[in-house]
């Protein structure tokens, strides 16, 4: 199993695009999270839509979701497929109703008809419930973050199904769940990369992800964190970043596991 970051940045950042992953095990090509610059990011590294097999959607927010209008239009007006969308307990309907319904609700059938369409004549969707999700060579396990008050929100655990290797997205959060992280019986977190998001600033949208200097775990967690989600002023802040023992994933990196480490360049 390995993945490719095709951003690492926040919401805003241009530099870094927006922190969606491309992991890849046997036939599957799962994005997690596709925001609205994730198909250009995608072109960049010589990958194309067509090859996206699964999204995984964390939340309903247009650095997450944004680029999923474009993936349905062309899979079903031009690569005549439908790709798998996984979504968290309840997210399904959010999903259509307040970020996709607008765009692709009503299209042009082969009789220049009005059709009517939902999520599902787009895409083949799979509802994920608390336990772990099979999909042949890997299995998906959420668990539930705090990010924005009032909004649904998930992080991932992506294990591949043979080596039982993993590796963990806190997706978007304010805090990780630090007990999870830190008994080391609770195998579902005990072991892989932690990519897990940051805001190296304290401005911008407040109190809704953890600041560089609120990540504190102990060590045999913070050795495995993997920031992500960061501003575009990301260069500032590496002197504190080494600092902290931290690694940094960078656009375009092809991560493995499950020798990880030796993977990353900073």
């Amino acid at each position: 199993m390995q993945v490719t970051f095709v951003g690492t940045g926040n919401a805003f950042s241009r530099r870094y695009g927006h922190t969606n992953a491309l992991v890849e095990a046997g036939e599957i090509r799962l994005m997690v999270d596709f925001g609205h610059l994730a198909p250009t990011r995608l072109g960049q590294y010589n990958r194309n839509l067509g090859e996206v097999t699964h999204v995984l959607i964390s939340h309903i927010h247009s650095d997450h979701t944004g680029g999923l209008e474009e993936l349905a239009f062309m899979s079903r007006f031009v690569l005549g497929g439908k790709p798998t969308l996984l979504l968290p307990d309840g997210l399904g309907d959010q999903l259509w109703d307040h970020s996709l319904r607008g765009g692709l609700e009503w299209i042009s059938d082969d009789q220049g008809q009005a059709m009517r369409c939902t999520l599902e004549d787009y895409f083949n969707r799979i509802d994920l419930g608390t336990n772990w999700q099979d999909l042949g060579p890997i299995s998906i396990k959420t668990f539930r973050t705090d990010h924005v008050p009032g909004k649904d929100s998930w992080g991932f655990i992506v294990r591949d199904t043979s080596s039982g290797e993993q590796m963990i997205f806190s997706c978007d959060t304010r805090t990780l769940h630090p007990k999870l992280l830190e008994d080391p019986l609770n195998e579902d977190f005990a072991k892989g990369p932690i990519f897990h998001d940051c805001q190296l600033s304290q401005g911008g949208p407040w109190n809704v992800h953890l600041w560089l200097d609120d990540i504190a775990y102990p060590p045999q967690v913070q050795e495995r964190i993997v920031l992500v989600h960061y501003e575009d002023t990301l260069k500032e802040y590496l002197p504190a970043i080494r600092k902290a023992g931290f690694k940094v994933a960078f656009p375009g990196e092809v991560i493995h596991l499950p020798d990880w480490r030796a993977n990353l360049r900073w």
